[in-house]
């Protein structure tokens, strides 16, 4: 009985760590220009999908601190965004120090526009991460958009 339990356990404990650490991964312009099933590979199925249009094509994931929306066609993925709710503004701040390490590693290059505003971009893709005091709930968003460019 308690190495059932203990299956069980530790089967839960393989499947649930990784989505709380996918969580709060705001890197959502790494995926301009990959297909729509390597989103859903990701992060699971959308809370809501909308293929009423074949050149665009949304999709919405959800959780309490997490919105993300990304929209695609027969291509790939042109535009992304995600925000992310943090209580304090150091876990926003080292949640954007994460993201900009992690683009800086996969070839992005970073120009820096203000404290709370930073451009990210190689060529193929532009976003725009930012950081904003919630002046109403106290907390702080970290939010990312990302497009397809020409360039």
């Amino acid at each position: 009985m308690k190495s059932n339990k203990f299956f069980f356990v530790s089967l839960l404990l393989i499947c649930f760590i990784p989505i709380f650490l996918v969580a709060q991964d705001i890197s959502v312009h790494e995926f301009i220009g990959k297909a729509k099933s390597d989103v859903i590979k990701q992060y699971g199925n959308p809370v809501h999908q909308d293929n009423s249009n074949p050149d665009m094509m949304c999709m919405f994931y959800q959780t309490k601190t997490v919105r993300m929306i990304f929209v695609s066609n027969k291509d790939g993925v042109f535009q992304s965004e995600a925000t992310i709710n943090y209580e304090t503004e150091s876990k926003a701040r080292t949640s954007i120090d994460d993201c900009i390490k992690s683009s800086v590693t996969e070839g992005f290059k970073v120009d820096t526009v203000s404290v709370n505003d930073f451009q990210l971009y190689k060529p193929g893709i532009k976003s725009d991460l930012q950081i904003s005091e919630n002046k109403i709930s106290k907390n702080y968003d970290v939010s990312i958009k990302a497009r397809k460019s020409e360039d």
